[in-house]
């Protein structure tokens, strides 16, 4: 089983002042439904309210098979909604609110075990509130046996100006498994370095997981402790980017879940296999570049 961890809410997406596009949204929920629609046994772990938009989300990922028994709900609440306005270059600003009651927690499932998945990521996984929560889960995944993906995602230096969230980000880099994030994601973690430099940064805090970098347009470059790759874009007319980076978690996610993982887990990532991960994360994201939604087509 694959889980994804992580925020849902609702994407209100502005592309002019005559079209708003609204779609259910989160990085995790994103990642669940083109994996549902790739026909990959998916579980979202979760948070809603108990509105109308909570509602919505619920019969739509039900409808894209992502199991929801791991989704939390909490009555008198509101869900959470995300307001992107896209620029010339199809890159959403957001703003985003929430409503989230004073004591939160997490459905995760029973026990984990060894060829499971798990990907979690975003400012989600660092949030104080529910910081012990979401520890509890990764470390049993980690006792488990499952495989762990991380996705910082993060979008803005200045989160990082608090101790407790910096050490919240070393805590998640520590127990991944594989490391993916954006070109942007590390510049606003490590500074303006090169991406050697990143990889030795991450190395020195977790010692065996590879490392994934996207670059947008440019395409994407991995590091391991034995080789490095590097790949282009797949060409695509773009329409938005929103979910771009979602859906290339998703692609790696669908050719881990192919192969055998206990292998992997037990004797390390091959060249060939990185090559399989990194060609079917860049096919999801294209797909999604080409679309105003968030995740693939269904099949």
């Amino acid at each position: 089983m694959i889980y994804t961890l992580g925020e849902s809410l609702m994407d209100i997406i502005v592309e002019s002042n005559d079209k708003v596009i609204v779609r259910a949204g989160g990085a995790m929920l994103n990642v669940a439904v083109s994996l549902a629609r790739a026909k990959a046994g998916i579980a979202l772990i979760s948070e809603l309210g108990d509105d109308k938009t909570a509602g919505f989300i619920l019969d739509f990922l039900k409808t894209n098979g992502v199991n929801i028994r791991y989704i939390k709900k909490y009555y008198h609440c509101n869900t959470s909604l995300a307001l992107a306005h896209l620029d010339e270059n199809k890159k959403p600003a957001y703003t985003f609110y929430k409503s989230y009651p004073e004591k939160r927690r997490l459905l995760p499932p029973a026990n984990f075990k060894k060829g499971d998945i798990l990907l979690f990521g975003s400012l989600y996984s660092l949030d104080a509130s529910l910081r012990n929560e979401l520890k509890a889960v990764l470390i049993a995944a980690k006792t488990g046996g499952a495989f762990i993906c991380f996705d910082p995602n993060i979008r803005h230096s200045h989160h990082f100006e608090n101790e407790e969230t910096k050490s919240a980000l070393m805590e998640n880099l520590a127990l991944a498994d594989l490391i993916k994030g954006s070109d942007e994601d590390f510049e606003n973690i490590f500074g303006k370095i090169s991406f050697r430099e990143i990889f030795d940064k991450v190395r020195k805090i977790n010692s065996a997981a590879p490392l994934v970098i996207t670059r947008g347009a440019a395409g994407v470059v991995a590091f391991s402790k034995d080789f490095k790759l590097e790949f282009p874009a797949i060409p695509v007319k773009l329409l938005s980017t929103i979910g771009a980076g979602d859906a290339f978690n998703a692609g790696i996610a669908f050719a881990m879940h192919k192969s055998n993982l206990q292998a992997v887990q037990k004797n390390g990532f091959s060249k060939s296999l990185m090559e399989l991960l990194l060609k079917s994360g860049l096919s999801f994201s294209a797909e999604v570049c080409g679309s105003v939604d968030n995740y693939i087509d269904p099949a």
